[in-house]
């Protein structure tokens, strides 16, 4: 007979001892350089001066400390803190959680094991959070969510949303202060109303291409058009659009590569040009097919038969290299390895 479940957690015995809690003058530390990481990174040396320029003791968690044979204290977790506090000169102590280990490779793996523990904040959270101590920017761009029918995921795992949850928060805030909010408002209610009923699973890879597409056409973007549009066509293919994009050019961000995917499906439906532009891709939708309606409108190419029939018989062809209509007698006679009539000839 099989045990019935139950929701105890099973725990093993706590390990090592407790720390001391002490107040430490920041010179009495020392860092052993054999496992810490480096302080000599532009970022860390940025985070180093932020964190001393607006310091901030509610934010000053305990450093994490090793008492070493001989009094010597040595930080295992804390460096920045450390820094940042020598750095402005006028913290006199530190709160340090002091512990002894048996050797410096114990220290080491204590060091190891604090930062694979620790799960950094998501973009969600940090936005949460944001709307919590109520930041101006995040409160209105929840506010847009609200407006457009659309809510915050409470997690990352789909499977569990409801209908119009979104959890790109990221795009949406990049959105917001690169295209401005009435563009990032108007994307949002297309995206709720092209998908509305849906799980919102790939909205992150669908609303850059959407708010692209009105941040280039301004008010004049017809948004019941584009909710169309998009709606037409499932989550599924618009994300396999933006990948297949990616996959011809490489160097394209997700973001850039929906834009286009976007832009392409109104140019083919509308027959109009969306505006989008894409930075740094040496030929967009449009211009390719501006390039191929050029193309139409170009002389033909050369073949032997071309010459003799122009305008009333001249015996005169278009030579690519000249830039210009030329006789057959002069192609003959012409010596560039690049003349298309002569090698026609």
């Amino acid at each position: 007979m099989a045990r019935p479940a139950t929701s105890r957690l099973k725990v093993n015995p706590p390990l090592g001892r407790m720390p001391v809690l002490q107040f430490v003058p920041p010179a009495e530390l020392n860092i052993d350089p054999v496992y810490q990481r480096s302080i000599e990174s532009a970022g860390s040396q940025v985070l180093i001066r932020k964190i001393a320029q607006h310091w901030d003791w509610d934010l000053c968690l305990p450093l994490v400390v090793s008492e070493r044979e001989g009094g010597l204290l040595f930080v295992i977790d804390g460096q920045h803190r450390w820094e940042a506090a020598k750095l402005r000169g006028d913290i006199g102590q530190l709160p340090c959680t002091v512990r002894r280990y048996a050797s410096s490779a114990d220290e080491a793996a204590s060091f190891v094991h604090l930062n694979q523990q620790r799960r950094a904040l998501s973009k969600m959270d940090l936005f949460k959070a944001a709307v919590a101590s109520e930041d101006a920017e995040a409160c209105a761009l929840l506010q847009a969510l609200c407006d457009a029918g659309l809510s915050v995921a409470p997690h990352t795992n789909y499977t569990a949303w409801k209908p119009g949850m979104v959890s790109n928060i990221a795009g949406i805030e990049k959105a917001w202060r690169a295209h401005g909010e009435a563009a990032t408002r108007d994307a949002l209610r297309v995206l709720a109303r092209a998908y509305k009923g849906q799980v919102l699973r790939y909205a992150g890879t669908i609303f850059p291409g959407i708010v692209a597409l009105r941040a280039a056409q301004g008010e004049a973007c017809e948004l019941d058009i584009l909710a169309d549009l998009v709606g037409a066509r499932e989550q599924a293919h618009w994300r396999s659009v933006a990948l297949r994009r990616r996959a011809e050019n490489p160097n394209l961000k997700y973001a850039a590569a929906s834009a286009l995917a976007v832009s392409d499906a109104w140019l083919e439906a509308t027959g109009r040009p969306s505006g989008v532009r894409i930075a740094g891709l040496a030929e967009p939708a449009e211009a390719a097919s501006e390039k191929a309606a050029a193309a139409k409108r170009a002389p033909a190419p050369f073949t032997p038969d071309a010459i003799g029939a122009g305008p009333e018989g001249d015996g005169m062809a278009w030579c690519d290299q000249c830039d210009m209509r030329v006789r057959a007698d002069q192609a003959k006679g012409c010596k560039s390895r690049f003349c298309s009539l002569r090698k026609a000839a």
